[in-house]
């Protein structure tokens, strides 16, 4: 994130919170004084792994509140007044559908997160303000290096995991950034809530196809 603030010192600030602790949310929206047009939600925590039989309350609480309560109550505190036209994305994942060993407590919380986000959509739209869900797949990102040491006996899957790094088929993060500011700044707002968006639907793959056609042109 330095490198990213380095880089753009005019226009990104960083701010260092834990967004699953009540104490630590104002530290995030006492920085936010202008009115916020864009806010997107993908800070998620993977652990711990292991059976839901054997999860702990402390642990299930502390992941829950990262995982779902964040999302919720910064968007709360964050859009006191929305300004028409702003746009909220929850980052999800295929695994709010569909269960994996091992890593119930994270498919729990995305499950709920997916709920919490239909219903959002509905209350902020009579406030003018659009929402919509991505799921930006596999990407290079240190979730994938926890995921990649989980024991096969605990998550058997997770040699496709490892085979994604080792195949080079995880995205990078630019691409998925690039991926989060098309959704953002490009597509239609009544299409944002339409359906999940996935790195890999045809609309993206041709606007990406297009950005990188015009960078060959104006590099």
């Amino acid at each position: 994130m330095q490198d990213v603030v380095s880089q753009y010192p005019d226009s990104i600030r960083a701010i260092t919170a834990d967004v699953g602790k009540y104490e630590d949310r104002p530290i995030i929206t006492f920085q936010v004084i202008e009115p916020l047009h864009l806010l997107v939600h993908n800070v998620a925590v993977l652990g711990p792994v292991g059976s839901l039989l054997d999860v702990s309350l402390e642990d299930w609480r502390s992941h829950i509140a990262s995982n779902v309560e964040g999302p919720l109550f910064l968007t709360q505190e964050l859009l006191p007044k929305p300004v028409e036209g702003s746009r909220v994305i929850h980052s999800s994942s295929g695994a709010a559908h569909q269960g994996k060993k091992g890593i119930g407590l994270y498919c729990t919380a995305k499950a709920a997160l997916f709920m919490l986000g239909k219903i959002l959509k509905d209350e902020l739209a009579k406030q003018g303000v659009w929402f919509g869900t991505v799921i930006p797949g596999q990407g290079d990102t240190p979730m994938q290096a926890e995921i990649r040491a989980i024991d096969p006996e605990m998550m058997p899957i997770v040699e496709q995991w490892r085979e994604y790094k080792t195949t080079g088929s995880l995205s990078k993060p630019e691409f998925v950034a690039q991926f989060l500011g098309w959704l953002l700044l490009e597509v239609n707002g009544a299409q944002l809530g339409e359906r999940e968006w996935n790195i890999h639907d045809s609309e993206w793959q041709h606007a990406s196809q297009r950005l990188a056609l015009i960078k060959v042109i104006i590099p």
